[in-house]
């Protein structure tokens, strides 16, 4: 008697899960951030256009006379936060604390890690401990 072991049928299952998983998408909800030297109406149209193309973003709003930039993002977006500072930057401006509203997990080191940008912050726990994903809203610098 001669057994053969086949290796279609596990490669169809292991096929069909990963054809069923849907990619993790970054989980950024809001960001408040300063922009510092924002104070003139044309130079924040200018930047407000260029976060608005960023992928994720839904809406910028900017206040000249704060130089804050308020940005919803939509759902399963792919925003990544070292992204935005960069396009600050682009524009000539420097990017400062922001509030961030996002959600994600604790890892092992006990940082904040939005799900699935790869980004990471120190943010103080809840006394409760979650595990799991979480809504947060924490500041940066």
């Amino acid at each position: 008697m001669i057994l053969r072991f086949s290796l279609r049928i596990p490669i169809l299952i292991l096929t069909g899960l990963l054809m069923a998983a849907e990619p993790l998408h970054a989980e950024y909800l809001k960001i408040q951030l300063r922009v510092y030297g924002l104070d003139c109406g044309l130079c924040a149209r200018g930047v407000a256009a260029s976060v608005g193309r960023l992928d994720g973003v839904k809406t910028v709003d900017v206040n000249v006379k704060t130089g804050l930039l308020e940005i919803e993002l939509s759902p399963g977006n792919t925003f990544k936060m070292a992204r935005l500072r960069k396009v600050i930057q682009e524009n000539g401006f420097r990017s400062m604390e922001a509030t961030v509203t996002a959600v994600g997990a604790f890892n092992a080191a006990s940082k904040f890690e939005v799900a699935g940008s790869g980004e990471a912050y120190d943010v103080p726990q809840s006394s409760a401990k979650d595990h799991g994903a979480v809504q947060l809203t924490f500041n940066i610098r």
